[in-house]
């Protein structure tokens, strides 16, 4: 599942440099951008988002009443709230702690530090709900950049997909690629193509005597989900769904991750 930051600061080249900063870390976030806490709140009506990120410079506490705003929200709608500054004095430290916001960072910071942070308030895998499902000799082929390569898929849903398929040095594991995932269930086809997935894991299963990889079991996080193969996922899980219901059928249910 992709997840949806907002940032809000009135600069438009410091939104850029996080946003830019955002993707250089990130494979699986889309960023949305406002000039005021006010259009932050309105993309919260239009968007299902994930974090909120507020630029501040330290001298202004009224632009802290944003963080009040989402804290009045219901509770099934709270937005998880990051504060960036580069101001580190003791008073702005002070507002901040009487505000009670309990996240902020401070700028400019490693990438690595800045990743961490993001993905521990905004956790990648508490999101990812999705139940999962076994269907047999379901198979799917990946395409990147001219190559293609078949695998088994272990288990799917509308998030991702569990995989094995042999190592190829075509690839490059840590860029996106296109797949499309062919099931064939109760007599019928369905396929599921574009799907535009990266790597969560990767682990080798198989070596070859020169111990260099022969086999991997890839966890595929579905980035983006064109609607005709969202309805073919929709279509085969339901299938699998009345099996359960029937039979004795015993699916495999799991979080991604």
């Amino acid at each position: 599942m992709s997840r949806k930051f907002i940032i809000i600061d009135h600069s438009p080249a410091l939104r850029k440099i996080i946003g830019a900063k955002i993707r250089a870390n990130l494979d699986d976030v889309q960023v949305l951008e406002a000039e005021t806490p006010e259009r932050g709140l309105a993309l919260l009506q239009d968007h299902r988002c994930h974090l909120i990120i507020h630029l501040w410079d330290g001298f202004d506490v009224h632009a802290l009443s944003l963080f009040d705003k989402l804290r009045e929200m219901p509770a099934d709608r709270q937005i998880p709230f990051l504060l960036l500054t580069s101001n580190e004095s003791e008073e702005s430290l002070r507002l901040i702690a009487e505000k009670g916001i309990p996240e902020h960072l401070l700028l400019p910071c490693p990438s690595r530090q800045f990743a961490e942070t993001l993905n521990r308030v905004c956790n990648p895998v508490s999101l990812r709900r999705d139940k999962r499902y076994a269907v047999q000799d379901t198979i799917f082929l990946l395409e990147q950049r001219g190559h293609a390569l078949q695998g088994n898929v272990i288990n799917a849903s509308l998030g991702g997909m569990l995989c094995e398929l042999p190592f190829s040095e075509n690839f490059n594991w840590s860029l996106p690629a296109s797949a499309s995932i062919n099931f064939f269930v109760d007599g019928k086809n369905f396929v599921a193509p574009h799907l535009y997935s990266s790597v969560v894991q990767l682990t080798v299963t198989h070596r070859h005597p020169d111990f260099s990889p022969r086999k991997l079991r890839v966890s595929f996080r579905f980035l983006q989900i064109p609607e005709e193969s969202r309805l073919a996922l929709q279509q085969v899980f339901s299938l699998m769904e009345a099996m359960e219901q029937t039979s004795t059928y015993l699916p495999v249910a799991a979080t991604l991750g």
